[in-house]
């Protein structure tokens, strides 16, 4: 054989050898998938001895993967707690420490000079999608399309209704808002009910986006209030629950453990699921204190608190990471992990720039066992006069009695005895309150003022809104 064409066939197979190289890095870039519950229970899902109504889809989703028995939010609030998950970083860092509802349009919502997840994974190639919830601004500066997403299926504030009718009147408030489902930057006139459409909307998206990887945010409004019930959901809480608030609650909660089933079937059934990677969690506790922050009845036990608490009960939440194929089926894991981790594991397997200054980490190794270490040395919480750290065994605490509108003062309790921070140690250890209170001292030092108020509840300092005029 000539030897130009020898070196003709080589040059040619060389060509080819690239394009299969370049081929098999974008599949072995894996989709990524966090799907976001709103106000859940800990103790209402099945896995976690929930009895009122089954979860075989969410406990389902636990079992394919590893269960972090201390996941934790940033925040025991929605918005914050979203903030800290979309940037890897304490959202105290950058004033987003209250849920953007008074105050500048412009200036409400998720600092403009902050970086998305969406923003790193579509730098790295990723189709980016948001669906359900947003809550980070409405203006059209803070908008997702505007943070890095793609494409856009959902509300923009706080908390929406269920039960759509496209022929109803859409009604706006930064707190909530009525038929005001958007289609990227559009008004969409619908009927159906939220948790479907999503869901059917997310199937939509996957099923598009097959020559790259992809990532979505699925963030359901479900079980946050309105607690409004879809006749198919609600025949099937059981009788014998008579409350109709617990009632309605347990109706968001079954549509939601369905919607979950049908993502996992539809993954399973396409062969996506051996190469996505899914977070669950929910963006705070349960609301399970009447009347405050959107009480939904959810409960807790055996952790105590609520949302809106830097008790356990507010940001010790259902997380559930799962990869078949790369991470270990049927494991529980009891180091403490953050939503603040989502972000640094995504860019590290998206092979995504990272900034340097992330507050998490990659989590993948700890997960597999093949880093044995804890994943922090501690975790720290701000939310108004609220403070804690988690180090090691030792949570210190200072939370707020909604109630009484006071602070408890430090608290020290010893989590792996102590799980609902009934015995406060702080009189007989007072050389851990002293390492932990400076400890948090120091990194509260990084730490900006609130870019706005919250309520009057989380936030003292909160102007009181003026009572009308009888």
């Amino acid at each position: 054989m000539k030897p130009m064409l020898l070196t003709l066939i080589a040059l040619l197979l060389a060509s080819q050898a690239t394009l299969h190289a370049t081929d098999d890095a974008k599949i072995t870039k894996p989709n990524i998938l966090v799907i976001v519950a709103d106000d859940l229970g800990y103790a209402d899902i099945g896995v976690h001895g929930g009895k009122d109504v089954p979860t075989p889809n969410i406990d389902a989703l636990a079992a394919s993967g590893v269960r972090c028995n201390s996941g934790y939010v940033s925040a025991p609030y929605c918005s914050p707690s979203r903030a800290g998950f979309l940037t890897g970083r304490y959202q105290t860092r950058f004033g987003h420490e209250f849920n953007p509802h008074v105050g500048e349009e412009s200036k409400l919502g998720l600092p403009l000079d902050q970086r998305t997840i969406a923003n790193y994974l579509h730098d790295a190639g990723y189709a980016t999608g948001l669906i359900g919830k947003w809550h980070q601004g409405f203006d059209r500066a803070h908008h997702p399309q505007s943070r890095g997403f793609d494409d856009y299926f959902g509300f923009l504030v706080g908390g929406h209704n269920y039960l759509l009718h496209k022929d109803a009147e859409s009604q706006f408030s930064s707190t909530y808002s009525y038929d005001m489902i958007y289609r990227n930057r559009e008004l969409q006139k619908l009927d159906g009910y939220t948790t479907d459409l999503f869901t059917d909307e997310s199937l939509a998206f996957m099923d598009r986006h097959t020559g790259k990887p992809w990532f979505l945010y699925l963030a359901y409004n479900a079980v946050h209030t309105p607690l409004e019930v879809l006749e198919k959901y609600g025949n099937r809480v059981p009788k014998s629950i008579t409350d109709p608030e617990r009632r309605g609650y347990l109706s968001l909660l079954v549509g939601l453990d369905d919607s979950i089933g049908r993502i996992a079937s539809y993954l399973r059934k396409t062969g996506k699921d051996k190469n996505t990677l899914i977070f669950f969690f929910s963006d705070n506790g349960g609301s399970g204190r009447k009347p405050f922050l959107a009480y939904n009845t959810g409960i807790n036990t055996p952790l105590r608190g609520d949302k809106g608490q830097t008790l356990e009960g507010g940001i010790r939440v259902p997380f559930y990471v799962s990869w078949p194929g790369k991470l270990p089926a049927g494991k529980t894991y009891d180091q403490p992990v953050t939503t603040l981790d989502i972000l640094p594991t995504a860019c590290a397997e998206a092979s995504a720039k990272a900034n340097p200054d992330f507050d998490g980490v990659n989590l993948i190794k700890h997960l597999t066992g093949a880093d044995t270490t804890s994943p922090h040395e501690a975790l720290y919480w701000r939310f108004g006069p609220q403070k804690a750290i988690r180090k090691g065994k030792w949570k210190l605490v200072d939370w707020r009695d909604f109630e009484t509108k006071r602070n408890s003062g430090w608290q020290l309790y010893d989590l792996t005895k102590d799980i609902g921070e009934k015995n406060n140690l702080a009189k007989s250890q007072p050389e851990t309150v002293v390492e932990l209170s400076t400890a948090w001292d120091t990194w509260n030092k990084r730490n900006i003022d609130p870019l706005w108020h919250g309520g009057t509840t989380e936030d003292p300092t909160a102007p009181v809104p003026e009572q009308p005029k009888k």
